[in-house]
């Protein structure tokens, strides 16, 4: 039996006892007054209307009457003292139902007591005494233990409510959300939908202007959307910036639901006080129903979460819908987790190569090792679409261990055949911060007998950003072993100077995104220019990735850039077809 159910049954027993107890009392009162018996009937009926009476007065007056009827009725005919012995010791208990906690108990006992001394028979005097002591004694003794069980179930209740409300907005917060939610069913009459809301530059604020800003920003934003909510709906406070919004309607009327999508979007770019400064409650949204999620609670958490991380990645969409299109991408997420995991064993995972050119001597210099997925009923999965779910699920970890060996390995084979050449790999944020990269790397130079200058090792800017303190050690030890270190993309994300200045980089790749227009546009072309002059006066090497065409070709030879990687020569092709390339330079 659930704590519930038991406090049910409790309260149940003592309905039964204080209805029993009026019934007793009232026909002791009946069956034992002979003058004017029957307007005793006021006393429980008193009594009873007082029970479901929900007006504090109406129940004191109640309450009242019920005593004079009694007491005065005593003074008038004053019953035998065994009869009021027997059940008037039950109507101060009476009172502890209908006042838990008061004082009522207590002064309907002392009450009675000077009721029944006024006629008592002098013989009776010892016996009554004990009785008094006795009831005056049950009446505080219930009256005081009901004080403080109430006392408790408000301190509980406040407890509980605590336990249930996020303590910076005053939000149900996510435990209430999953409490609140965990009986909802959509079925042909009732639909519920969540939208969920991250604010854009809670993270900003924290880091520029302290945590006491974000705070106050964070609160602001809570009751902005709450006023927008109303009573269409509502608001849950997850965690960090993250606002639930839970609307409920009817199946086929989404009218509701749309009007406060509506209102949130008019609304999405109001401008706050924080303190003595302005901010823009700008954030992004998702929106899922649990219909689409079969009544699954997880899944339509997973829905929205998708929908929010789409709308985060759009230039134009500030609540996204979860739809057909995002279940099926979320399908084949869920299918691209899952069959990751066995995509070594089953050698579905396959290196391509493309050739880094010296354009002076139209030589292969080196190759760029590209991770390619072949799946019996995916396809040619792209890096684009795993790597990311990949790197979530830590299993690029494995993944990038075995590319590393193949490389490597394959890179020894060139060697063999009298085709020394470097071989860069990609490697992972995850890989640097989670796993013991370099132990590893230099047992499979050592493993394989390849010499560390034939390995170059590509990390991004934003892997250098966002754990560079690691990085930066890790790679400082890969240099001083003698592997040589690049950095992917750059120009794409915060291209610091100092970055270049301080960290142990060897090679700069200028990023394809450049190169396209670097013919067309001057930006673009100024933009490279500026790259390859300070590779060159940092004394860094630099390639240009992602080169097309001849003109291109061109216009980075006229600017001292010789390294070039991309179409032009050669898409990524499998290791036979590269090692054809390298023996037909000769």
């Amino acid at each position: 039996m659930t704590a519930e159910q038991m406090n049910k049954f409790a309260r149940s027993v003592l309905i039964a006892f204080f209805f029993i107890s009026v019934y007793l009392i009232s026909d002791t009162l009946i069956s034992e007054h002979k003058m004017l018996r029957w307007i005793y009937l006021l006393f429980p009926i008193a009594l009873i209307v007082c029970f479901f009476s929900a007006n504090r007065k109406v129940r004191a007056y109640l309450s009242t009457l019920s005593l004079l009827i009694l007491f005065i009725g005593g003074l008038f005919e004053p019953l035998n003292f065994d009869v009021i012995e027997e059940s008037f010791i039950l109507l101060p208990l009476c009172y502890v139902f209908l006042f838990p906690g008061a004082l009522w108990p207590i002064a309907v006992a002392i009450g009675l007591v000077i009721t029944y001394w006024v006629n008592l028979p002098a013989e009776k005097f010892g016996e009554f005494v004990e009785d008094a002591i006795e009831l005056v004694f049950i009446a505080s003794f219930a009256t005081v233990m009901t004080y403080y069980y109430q006392k408790s179930q408000r301190q509980s209740l406040r407890y509980k409510k605590a336990s249930l409300t996020d303590h910076l907005t005053n939000l149900p917060n996510r435990k209430s959300f999953f409490n609140t939610t965990a009986d909802l069913l959509a079925d042909e009459q009732n639909d519920h939908a969540v939208i969920q809301l991250g604010l854009d530059n809670l993270k900003a604020v924290n880091d520029n202007l302290g945590y006491g800003y974000g705070d106050e920003l964070l609160k602001q934003f809570s009751t902005h959307v709450q006023s927008i909510v109303g009573e269409f709906g509502t608001v849950f406070r997850l965690g960090g910036d993250e606002l639930v919004v839970l609307v409920s309607f009817a199946t086929g009327d989404r009218q509701p639901l749309q009007q406060v999508i509506d209102r949130l979007v008019q609304h999405y770019d109001t401008v706050c006080q924080v303190f003595n400064t302005s901010h823009s409650l700008l954030f992004s949204g998702g929106v899922a129903l649990l219909s689409d999620a079969h009544n699954n609670i997880n899944v339509w958490g997973k829905n929205v979460d998708a929908a929010v991380a789409r709308a985060k990645s759009s230039d134009n969409e500030i609540i996204r819908w979860y739809d057909e299109e995002l279940m099926n991408d979320t399908i084949r997420d869920h299918q691209i987790e899952v069959e990751l995991k066995g995509a070594i064993d089953k050698q579905q995972l396959k290196l391509v190569y493309q050739p880094k050119v010296d354009t002076r001597s139209n030589s292969i210099v080196g190759a760029e090792a590209l991770l390619r997925w072949h799946h019996p009923d995916l396809g040619i999965v792209s890096p684009l679409d795993f790597i990311s779910v990949a790197e979530k699920t830590a299993q690029i970890i494995p993944i990038g261990r075995w590319v590393l060996d193949q490389a490597i390995q394959q890179a020894k084979e060139w060697q063999e055949i009298g085709k020394p050449i470097c071989v860069s790999v990609n490697v992972s944020s995850v890989q640097f911060t989670h796993d013991d990269i370099y132990p590893f790397i230099e047992g499979l130079l050592v493993k394989h007998e390849l010499a560390p200058q034939q390995l170059q090792i590509e990390i991004t800017e934003t892997a250098m950003m966002d754990k560079h303190t690691r990085v930066a050690k890790t790679c400082d030890k890969l240099q001083r072993l003698g592997v040589s270190i690049a950095i992917d993309d750059f120009g794409v994300a915060y291209s610091s100077l100092n970055y270049l200045k301080r960290l142990p980089i060897d090679v700069i790749k200028i990023d394809k995104s450049f190169i396209d227009h670097c013919v067309t546009e001057r930006t673009d072309h100024m933009i490279v220019r500026t790259i390859i002059q300070i590779g060159h006066n940092l004394n860094k090497g630099v390639i240009a990735e992602g080169v097309e065409n001849t003109k291109q070709c061109e216009l980075l030879k006229s600017e001292q850039c010789y390294l070039i990687q991309g179409y032009v020569y050669s898409r990524p092709v499998y290791c036979r077809e590269f090692t054809h390339l390298l023996l037909s330079q000769s």
